[in-house]
């Protein structure tokens, strides 16, 4: 790597905070976060991580000079749009697409406009990054492991002690992806150190994928008790939805009982790297003995 590498991580919430350690501790790597407001993250400094002041919602051209000193940009806040690359050498671009397959859900036949335009900002990608001086590499990790648990989410339903609810999305064989945030990080400094070949490419990662009958029995086995469990076909989830269209929630609920939202492990960075990660099981166990 070289002794000048300069990567600038765009965002400090959740995923930034959790790339930070795997990003500085790269060797003969300085990591600049940019941030709206640096005054509140002052304590994240230290001599090989650094803030800038920076307006995502500035123009492109503005963009990318603020962009030219750097060999990767890195985004953790949204902002996937692809730069270009003024002057020697190309920058190295992971936008933000830390998620499901694109390519494959689309817009979610229109109930997810946020996830067709990250389908085509792969296009612009795949058409425009060369010309533009620019490499990229897109890193899908499936949801954060955190979603699937949490309690508005509704598959994995703990509000009553006694009784835990797990609701299976389109059927009980049916799958979903998941990675934990920090390993994503991992996987990131991994791909980033040259370990797998990731550039102008789509890898993978996954903490876990598992059907939503494992994850039941997962949960059950923890708990030591039967849990209820509840069939939420696509016809249910449809019908949900036209109660209430405006709902969110139940949008990405039908987006994720169809395809593009898992793969096998076999396959992704951290399988080929025989990389410890965090399980739904290994999650849950401390999530149920917390």
């Amino acid at each position: 790597m070289s002794p000048s590498m300069q990567i600038l991580l765009l965002g400090a919430g959740e995923l930034g905070i959790a790339f930070l350690p795997h990003l500085s501790g790269l060797p003969n790597t300085h990591v600049t976060i940019g941030i709206r407001t640096p005054t509140r993250y002052q304590h994240l400094s230290s001599p090989n991580i650094s803030l800038l002041a920076l307006d995502l919602s500035s123009s492109s051209k503005a963009l990318s000079q603020s962009f030219a000193d750097y060999d990767i940009v890195i985004s953790a806040t949204g902002f996937g749009q692809p730069p270009t690359r003024a002057g020697k050498g190309k920058l190295w671009f992971f936008p933000w697409q830390w998620g499901v397959n694109y390519d494959i859900t689309g817009d979610g036949m229109g109930l997810m406009p946020l996830f067709g335009e990250q389908a085509d900002i792969r296009n612009i990608l795949r058409a425009e990054a060369e010309e533009s001086n620019v490499r990229w590499t897109i890193v899908s990790t499936g949801i954060f492991m955190s979603f699937l648990f949490e309690q508005f989410w509704a598959v994995v339903d703990a509000s009553s002690p006694d009784k835990p609810v797990v609701r299976a999305l389109r059927s009980w064989d049916h799958k979903i992806t998941v990675t934990d945030v920090t390993d994503i990080g991992k996987v990131l400094a991994r791909v980033i150190a040259g370990d797998v070949e990731a550039e102008n490419k789509v890898v993978y990662a996954a903490g876990d994928t598992v059907s939503y009958k494992e994850l039941a029995d997962i949960i059950e086995r923890i708990v030591g008790k039967n849990i209820k469990r509840e069939e939420w076909t696509i016809p249910h989830l449809k019908a949900e939805l036209a109660k209430d269209p405006d709902d969110a929630i139940k949008r990405y609920r039908l987006v994720f009982a169809r395809d593009g939202v898992w793969w096998n492990k076999e396959g992704t960075v951290n399988h080929i790297l025989k990389m410890p990660m965090v399980t739904v099981e290994t999650y849950a166990q401390k999530l149920f003995a917390a």
